[in-house]
């Protein structure tokens, strides 16, 4: 499983935080763009309770891979649409060494498309990386508990498992540097839509065959 990670921002505040975002449990879809030097992928967020389907498409916008998600289960599929596959990702061992991890809430912050947001840096000497997270406080408890379902399947998701009191916010922007500060990658959101989801998006059509890894 790639990064998905992988973390948003179009049009004015009334469409990214949409009347009703605030309200407990969002449900709606998120819009979001991962770029590097080397190439551009994006991802589209579809939420309702505890399933959450993850779309990514390259970057002339061809659908690559689905994700399903399923908090409760601690679940995740990963399926591929062009050959009708589908497979259930195995739990890789949980890493509890955290002494190369150093993780630090500063009080920096700027505001995203209307959002203030605010740093959280999460730094690995080992890897010679760091990730800025500018994150926002909504109401947005499903991606603390995505993360930790992702983060027993994929390890891309592991710098932001490591953030202590994470509940409720949400990265709007975030950016992977070397230690010397030179830029890896960065993600961010290009709309938040707060709708009613079709359940049938967290269905796997009966006409795709099972695979394992």
């Amino acid at each position: 499983m790639r990064t998905i990670i992988k973390f948003f921002v179009i049009a004015v505040l009334v469409f990214i935080f949409p009347k009703g975002v605030q309200a407990s449990g969002f449900e709606g879809k998120i819009t979001m763009v991962k770029q590097s030097y080397y190439d551009t992928t994006y991802f589209t967020y579809y939420v309702s309770n505890d399933r959450i389907r993850i779309e990514e498409y390259n970057k002339s916008k061809e659908l690559q891979q689905v994700y399903l998600v399923n908090i409760n289960k601690e679940e995740v599929f990963v399926i591929n649409p062009q050959k009708k596959i589908y497979t259930k990702l195995n739990k890789v061992p949980a890493n509890k060494n955290s002494e190369h991890f150093q993780v630090k809430k500063t009080h920096n912050s700027k505001n995203i498309k209307g959002v203030q947001c605010y740093q959280w840096r999460v730094k690995n000497k080992e890897c010679n990386t760091e990730i800025s997270y500018w994150v926002a406080k909504q109401n947005f408890d499903f991606f603390e508990k995505m993360v930790q379902v992702l983060n027993k399947t994929d390890k891309s998701w592991e710098y932001f498992n490591k953030i202590p009191n994470t509940q409720g916010f949400f990265p709007m922007l975030y950016e992977e540097r070397t230690l010397l500060r030179d830029e890896k990658n960065k993600t961010a959101v290009l709309n938040i839509e707060k709708k009613k989801v079709d359940s049938m998006k967290f269905v796997i059509p009966n006409d795709y065959q099972y695979f394992t890894i």
